[in-house]
């Protein structure tokens, strides 16, 4: 993998004083209520020095970022239609707890008599006029919030708004949960704790990514700002390539630069992943990006053998394809999480009320595959026997009737899950499992957890996955690379973040690089030396 070392990077930018550098950063942390949640904001601390780089320079850094997984408006749409643009942007200042009457409020008046007409209080709607200021808004924000959110579903689905806010369905009413407001809020804390700088750097925020030139004509130097949520937009990931160049092309506009320092999503070719740079014509590594490629370029040029992937987490369709094609560079692979009760449905198991996605069906990113996903199960079961991987399944679980903590969890005696309850944690004869596979094995590549650790309950199979993995890169050498989220988190909670090779910042990005060897998307578009 020495190639990945020849990349240019920040520091090869020059001049930069008064010059405008587009940095794409993975700000995605967890955030409730609007607070960003305790010891979360790692992804955030990692990107300083690439941004105190450009700003020390005299540089305007521009950082664009995603957060969670917003179904998006479409920016041919809203471009073409004022009207609906300013609604969007109204909706997305709306103060929290708003959001359903401030959709209400942008309406037509007929179409709030309409709405008006469905509710608990028809009559006293039917009695309002037509005309702004006859009152409609103030009946609407007296209803309770369920019957708000029942009635505005029945209006988007009768109307076309379905296709314009699609928010809306998916969130129960438009939400503030993914704005990056709260991001920009506690960059400029970050910044400003450093204890080497001495003068305020401010952080500025652009509601709007897709209208933000004048935010950006407005920049001095040394100053930042932080664009909203890009995948508020659907372009950002869209099927259809044309529509993310469009996208590109409109934000590179904005910049002089681009950099880079968002590894978790090089695996993709989003709009502001690979589409900027290649438009602007140029791209290079933030400090962040440039340290992860150059820890995987020496840990894994000939990673020693046997191998073993741990894959955790949620849903076994943002996996399953990646682990079916790193198949033929692995030796075990060990499955945990809520994505192990998909492989032991299609295998007879009960799995009670388990969280799987037996039955659904899987469309890749750019929607070329379509499949159902017990079928992709089933034959990746099939294809790991051909390539003589050996695949681990819990054999056991820590079960409960809720997701919540409880002193008495239930303990399985083998791989079934009664009915009733949920496997929340893998068991005890599954962690010894685990284990040993992990301790006979020379490198060891984890991504996601085994179970809920956020709860101490059903903690213990993560944080033990964290520990085999730090004893041995302690005790004999093994190569143990985490691949960042929830599995770094989990490694940080128990203390063995600091006794594996390395931590990254991707999930599947690493897998990818890490396994494949592959040469992503996101690294390849950036200048080489």
């Amino acid at each position: 993998m020495s190639f990945l070392k020849h990349k240019r990077s920040v520091s090869d930018i020059w001049p930069i004083k008064s010059k405008t550098v587009l940095i794409r950063v993975d700000f995605n942390v967890p955030i409730h209520n609007g607070v960003i949640a305790k010891g979360a904001d790692a992804r955030i601390k990692a990107c300083l020095p690439t941004i105190r780089r450009v700003i020390d320079q005299g540089g305007k850094a521009v950082l664009l970022s995603h957060m969670g997984r917003p179904t998006g408006y479409k920016y041919a749409l809203l471009s073409q239609s004022p009207s609906k643009h300013a609604q969007v942007l109204q909706l997305w200042q709306s103060e929290k707890g708003q959001e359903l009457t401030t959709f209400f409020s942008l309406l037509s008046g007929p179409e709030k008599k309409k709405i008006l007409n469905w509710s608990t209080k028809s009559s006293e709607g039917f009695r309002l006029s037509d005309s702004n200021g006859a009152g409609k808004t103030d009946l609407f924000a007296s209803l309770d919030v369920q019957e708000k959110v029942t009635l505005l579903q029945r209006f988007i689905k009768e109307t076309d708004e379905d296709t314009m806010f699609p928010q809306l369905r998916q969130y129960n009413g438009f939400k503030e949960e993914l704005t990056l407001q709260p991001v920009a809020v506690r960059l400029e804390e970050l910044l400003n704790a450093m204890p080497e700088y001495t003068s305020k750097t401010v952080v500025k925020f652009a509601p709007d990514c897709m209208n933000a030139q004048d935010e950006v004509s407005a920049l001095k130097p040394g100053e930042v700002l932080l664009l909203e949520n890009i995948r508020f937009y659907s372009d950002e990931n869209s099927k259809d390539e044309s529509e993310r160049l469009a996208m590109a092309k409109h934000l590179a506009s904005l910049g002089d630069y681009f950099v880079s320092d968002a590894f978790a999503t090089s695996h993709r070719h989003s709009a502001t992943i690979v589409g900027i740079p290649r438009v602007i014509g140029h791209g290079c590594c933030g400090y962040l990006m440039k340290r992860e490629i150059e820890a995987y370029a020496d840990l894994l040029g000939e990673p020693p053998r046997p191998i073993v992937a741990i894959v955790g987490g949620v849903k076994v369709s943002e996996k399953i394809v990646l682990i079916e094609n790193i198949l033929p560079q692995i030796d075990n692979i060990i499955i945990g999480g809520a994505i192990a009760f998909t492989f032991l449905k299609v295998q007879g198991y009960s799995i009670g009320n388990s969280f799987n996605q037996s039955g659904q069906s899987f469309t890749d990113t750019y929607g070329r595959h379509k499949t159902n996903i017990d079928e992709l199960a089933a034959r990746f079961l099939s294809k790991a026997k051909t390539h003589n991987v050996k695949v681990l399944l819990p054999v056991d679980h820590i079960c409960h009737v809720k997701c919540e903590g409880t002193n008495t969890p239930w303990v399985t005696a083998d791989a079934n899950v009664p009915e009733g309850y949920m496997s929340l944690d893998i068991g005890p004869k599954t962690i010894q499992l685990y284990r040993s596979c992990i301790e006979s094995s020379q490198t060891a590549v984890w991504s996601g957890p085994m179970g809920v650790f956020e709860i101490p309950t059903f903690s213990t199979g993560t944080f033990v996955v964290a520990k085999a993995m730090g004893d041995g890169t302690q005790d004999r050498g093994l190569v143990s690379i985490i691949g960042g989220g929830a599995s770094a988190t989990a490694a940080r909670i128990c203390g063995h973040d600091g006794r594996v090779s390395h931590i990254s910042s991707g999930g599947g990005a690493s897998l990818d690089l890490l396994l494949e060897g592959k040469n992503l998307p996101g690294i390849r578009v950036l200048d080489d030396l």
